[in-house]
């Protein structure tokens, strides 16, 4: 056969076996495909730029820039501890918050200890407003001994033909650092059991990617970068998972442990972690992990337009009450959760004179900001304290107030015991249940163990909030329905000017000093 027919015929011939071929899609003549997995922690409502804060507008431009990258492959969650914090998102519970990461196209978020802030009907009603599902595997309904609900264990989704299972997780730390009477009900399990129970679940289920979205802590230990602390301790006791998003310790965290990536993205905002996955579909795996934490200060940007709206909206509703001035401060009221504070000293004295009480105390973590000198809004006072807690009183004995005193003082896990009425005496280098040397009245009267004293404190601490048992024996206990809030807002109104500065409630001896225990 000639040379020129022969070709002809090999032509004709192909065309034909390629006919009996089966299609093949553009996706998958893709071999590997990128997912990308973003995610911000902790932002606690913080909508508006201010300092190193980007505000809303400003990260949903960022986000929205990061996900035109790889759009059919990107996928946006959060980490939980999204609404409280700021007079705009408290006053309309969050509502803001969610408008916007629901125009951004959320596809997950987890329960972050600050989502149950407001009470259950309220984290309800922000789940019913969200088009994304909130996620904790670990919260368990003590009645039934199942998964509470309201919210998802996880969710499953589709990117590039490729299926991420998101597993929510809830941090144990909820269960003494949430008003108890919102999570009374509830008992927060062990992550790694719960994790290792759910991922043949979700592998039956097709997943080809297993990422842990948790609201578990993590730092990195300066010395040696070593990731430690509750998704650390995840990484080592559960199996098979592909990365851990992790929050609530504000912290920035991109590291390995166990093979497993851990990134956090700080908080407000001023983040954003990232895990790149290069999935193999032929080999039915990954086969490259990248990941990374971007600062956003670090990046020129535009604030989004259509968040913008939404923060403005906001804005206009809450201003005739966030503006309203109260009255005024001389100096700074500073307040650092984990020393007793001018802020934390104003506090428990206005807390004291409106209930008559001999004693007050406030959990260091209770007070969120200061108030710096000039006027006071009752914005302001939303950011000091936008829990809505209430004041509550009892009667203790002497020796439940050594019990009180012992706890908060200088707890490293909880922060400070604020408190008014007391003079305390310390000495540090004596032993933890030593170190209380003497504890007079503002009278000048030693405090007496089998005295009874009258004690307002709020109602997250009487329900054993930050680990403060000792009030549940308490006698005569009431509830007053008065808002911590409301106590400090007529204390403003009423004086007008604050003039509050530091005083000697609180005494530090730097030598070894005469033990002077409390009379019996």
């Amino acid at each position: 056969m000639p040379i020129k027919k022969l070709g002809l015929f090999i032509a004709v011939l192909c065309m034909h076996l390629f006919c009996f071929l089966p299609a093949v899609s553009a996706e998958e003549a893709i071999e590997e495909v990128e997912i990308s997995v973003l995610s911000i922690n902790d932002f606690h409502g913080a909508l508006s730029e201010n300092g190193k804060n980007p505000g809303l507008a400003k990260l949903a431009a960022f986000l929205k820039e990061e996900v035109s990258k790889n759009p059919a492959g990107t996928i946006l969650v959060s980490a939980g501890d999204m609404f409280q914090g700021t007079p705009e998102s408290n006053m309309l519970y969050g509502q803001p918050v969610v408008e916007a990461m629901n125009e951004l196209g959320f596809s997950a978020m987890a329960v972050g200890n600050h989502e149950f802030d407001w009470g259950i009907r309220v984290l309800k009603e922000r789940i019913a407003q969200s088009k994304f599902p909130y996620l904790a595997a670990n919260i368990i309904d003590k009645t039934t001994g199942k998964p509470v609900s309201f919210v998802k264990p996880y969710t499953i989704i589709e990117k590039n033909g490729v299926k991420i299972a998101v597993i929510g997780l809830a941090t144990p730390e909820t269960a003494f650092k949430t008003n108890p009477k919102y999570i009374r009900n509830y008992r927060f399990a062990d992550p790694a059991k719960t994790v290792t129970k759910l991922i043949p679940e979700v592998k039956q289920q097709g997943a080809d990617i297993i990422v842990i979205l948790s609201h578990l802590g993590s730092e990195v230990e300066p010395l040696t970068q070593e990731v430690k602390g509750e998704a650390a301790d995840l990484a080592h006791n559960a199996a098979n998972m592909d990365a851990i998003i992790s929050g609530h310790t504000h912290l920035m965290v991109d590291g390995l442990v166990n093979s497993v990536p851990i990134v956090q993205a700080a908080y407000n905002g001023r983040a954003v972690a990232e895990v790149t996955f290069t999935y193999s579909k032929n080999a039915r795996k990954i086969v490259a992990v990248k990941t990374r934490v971007a600062e956003l200060a670090l990046t020129k940007l535009n604030a989004d337009e259509k968040v913008a709206a939404i923060i403005d909206k906001a804005k206009e509703e809450v201003a005739p009450l966030k503006n309203k001035v109260l009255g005024q401060t001389v100096y700074d009221l500073q307040h650092e959760k984990f020393s007793l504070s001018v802020l934390g000293q104003w506090v428990t004295d206005s807390m004291l004179y409106k209930a008559h009480a001999d004693i007050a105390f406030e959990n260091g973590g209770g007070l969120r900001s200061g108030i710096p000198a000039g006027k006071i809004t009752l914005g302001s006072l939303y950011q000091v304290v936008p829990f809505d807690n209430t004041l509550v009183t009892m009667e203790l004995t002497g020796r439940q107030v050594m019990e009180v005193l012992e706890h908060g003082i200088d707890n490293k896990q909880i922060g400070m015991l604020q408190f008014s009425g007391l003079v305390v005496e310390v000495e540090r280098s004596l032993p933890a249940s030593m170190k209380i040397t003497r504890v007079r009245l503002t009278d000048g009267s030693k405090l007496s163990l089998t005295k009874t004293y009258k004690v307002v404190i709020n109602d997250f601490m009487a329900q054993g909030g930050d680990g403060f048992t000792v009030f549940a024996q308490g006698k005569h206990k009431m509830d007053t329905q008065i808002p911590l809030r409301d106590c400090l807002i007529e204390a403003v109104e009423k004086a007008k000017t604050l003039n509050v500065v530091e005083d000697h409630r609180f005494v530090e001896a730097f030598t070894q000093a005469k033990i002077k225990r409390p009379a019996a």
